[in-house]
């Protein structure tokens, strides 16, 4: 059973002012920690009063996908504080950075889903994804490095207002971005983490998540484009799940396993990334 409920105006004005992309506001506002403290309760507080109202029965908070913008500023903490108050003896590992969850939501964490024959250990592998989070007219494209319970942001590079207020981008902007994420792939490729280390291969990169909110006609668009830049990449698209549903599929996923092993979450999940990903220019 799901629900989609809409935010408040004061979480879209911080949320806008987080990404940079707030075109209505005079001047940047500038936030205390008292003020992220009492949005992200409230808005918390209104999102579990709406999903309660939809669904006609009491709701309990087991799984939460934090949106990049709020770990990115340091705000993951002030989040989970948000939870607390409203639900206390919730385990703090019950919030997972965004691309882990969206990764999750696919269940990208064994040989088959990634495409490797039976009985691989996926932890020996070197298993690549490439993210497209479109979303508030700002598109990012990461890549991670991921294992059976760990993902690892690579790099990355965002393109703000592509497609404009409607998130339709134009052909300029779709070459734009192809050449971006050539470039972007070009650059992990020749990467490496060690001496004795091997730099990635193209097979590597084992799958394509899409995200976000945008026109289902333009994450089309994207695909067609980035098949058309690198052919290889034809089959590694996974498109099961609405691209505006991952994130919440990947919390209901953290949900279940929470309800069904809450000892995991005495233990700090394995979820990282490195200190400064690569924003790539």
């Amino acid at each position: 059973m799901t629900a989609r409920v809409n935010t408040t105006q004061p979480w879209k004005e911080f949320s806008r002012s987080l990404l940079g992309i707030n075109r209505d506001a005079k001047e940047s506002r500038k936030y205390t920690e008292s003020d992220v403290n009492n949005l992200l309760a409230t808005e918390l507080s209104s999102i579990q009063k709406a999903i309660k109202a939809k669904l006609n029965q009491e709701i309990e908070i087991l799984g939460i996908t934090c949106p990049d913008f709020i770990r990115e500023h340091g705000y993951t903490r002030n989040l989970m504080d948000g939870v607390v108050q409203i639900q206390s003896g919730i385990k703090k590992g019950a919030v997972w950075p965004y691309l882990h969850s969206t990764r999750i939501a696919y269940q990208l964490n064994n040989a088959k889903t990634l495409g490797y024959p039976v009985g691989t250990d996926i932890n020996l592998e070197d298993s690549h994804l490439l993210h497209f989070d479109y979303q508030n007219s700002l598109l990012k494209v990461s890549i991670t490095a991921i294992g059976t319970d760990t993902t690892q942001v690579k790099r990355h590079f965002r393109i703000p207002d592509f497609g404009g207020t409607t998130q339709i981008a134009s052909p300029k902007q779709l070459e734009y971005l192809c050449t971006r994420t050539k470039a972007l792939i070009k650059v992990e490729l020749s990467s490496t983490s060690g001496s004795y280390e091997l730099p990635p291969q193209l097979s590597d990169f084992r799958r394509i998540i899409f995200s976000g909110d945008a026109p289902a006609s333009e994450f089309k668009k994207i695909r067609e484009a980035i098949t058309k830049t690198i052919p290889e990449f034809s089959d590694r698209f996974i498109e099961d799940i609405e691209p505006g549903w991952v994130g919440a599929v990947g919390a209901a996923r953290l949900a279940k396993i929470y309800k069904s092993y809450p000892h995991l979450f005495e233990i700090q999940e394995q979820i990282y990334e490195n200190p400064a990903p690569h924003d790539e220019l």
